[in-house]
């Protein structure tokens, strides 16, 4: 189940960053989750990540590719996110 959920919540931060067309790093987007276990996510708009409200900052959860130095999803800290829920 945490695999899943790794999987969605990278699926969805991919397609946030996507969407707002601007970079990870610049980024002022949230997630929010809604069910870990259902893997609903939804936008918790422009805020910080502040993990008793289960929002996430879309920067927070990116880092550094040393291939493109751009910032990208990084699973580490997905899976770090994922150790809250299961």
């Amino acid at each position: 189940m945490k695999h899943r959920f790794v999987d969605a919540l990278m699926a969805y931060v991919r397609a946030a960053l996507q969407e707002s067309g601007e970079a990870a790093d610049y980024s002022r987007m949230a997630v929010r989750i809604v069910d870990a276990r259902n893997l609903l996510f939804c936008s918790a708009g422009a805020c910080t990540t502040d993990e008793t409200e289960d929002v996430f900052a879309l920067r927070d959860l990116c880092c550094i590719d040393e291939d493109t130095l751009e910032f990208v999803p990084d699973r580490g800290r997905m899976e770090s996110v994922a150790r809250n829920y299961f």
